[in-house]
């Protein structure tokens, strides 16, 4: 004679265990996924005043006489500031020199923490445009990005990728009749709000006019 008790008992614990399983898959599809904790800014260690140099990253093969569009390579020194709340701000030795790369702007964008000793940041400037046009007021400029390491309190290396905003950028008035007409930005200047692509920091794997040029830098911190 068959054990109904214990076939009762077994479709018991099975249909207790499907119930379960339904259960749990219910909560785990309605369980948020948990959103990362930002790393905080006004304790990082890239916060504070640094002085340093960068130096242009040439394709392989190609000479630093030549380093790129034929240009020799280049190297600068550089004066920054960055902030506990994210802001980037800098200086750098070509504002000194003539055009095409001198005088520009201050550089201005922000920084944000990857990991507790990494970082990027994204900043631009403004510079007369080269060779000046014929008429009317134009600008030419820079997009850059950072990917940096904070080494010791007193230390940050990286690479920079520059993407020169080589289309000129007419600065001109026009008519703005209401009260919730504001200036539209020139469609030559969305490369200065514009997120670059992909970071490179061996331009032999890049080598188009819409390239950045790379560059090493290191930096000190500036202390009291």
């Amino acid at each position: 004679m068959p054990n109904t008790r214990h076939a009762t008992s077994v479709f018991t614990i099975v249909g207790a265990m499907l119930v379960a399983a339904a259960f749990f898959r219910v909560v785990v599809a309605q369980t948020p996924t948990p959103i990362p904790t930002p790393i905080p800014t006004a304790t990082f260690g890239a916060v504070g005043s640094w002085f340093g140099k960068a130096m242009q990253v040439c394709p392989t093969g190609v000479a630093p006489a030549a380093c790129a569009n034929g240009q020799p390579a280049g190297a600068l020194l550089m004066t920054l500031v960055m902030t506990g709340d994210g802001r980037f701000v800098a200086d750098d030795s070509t504002t000194l020199l003539s055009a095409p790369f001198g005088p520009h702007s201050t550089a201005v964008g922000s920084w944000t923490p990857t990991s507790d000793t990494e970082f990027t940041a994204e900043y631009i400037f403004m510079a007369n445009a080269y060779p000046p046009p014929i008429g009317g007021v134009y600008v030419q400029g820079l997009r850059a990005r950072w990917q940096a390491t904070v080494i010791d309190a007193d230390t940050v290396v990286g690479w920079v990728n520059a993407y020169f905003q080589s289309t000129p950028v007419p600065v001109r008035w026009s008519a703005l009749a209401l009260d919730g007409d504001f200036p539209e930005l020139p469609v030559e200047s969305l490369g200065f709000v514009t997120p670059p692509g992909d970071f490179i920091k061996n331009p032999s794997l890049c080598r188009t006019a819409a390239c950045p040029q790379v560059f090493k830098f290191r930096i000190k911190r500036v202390r009291r």
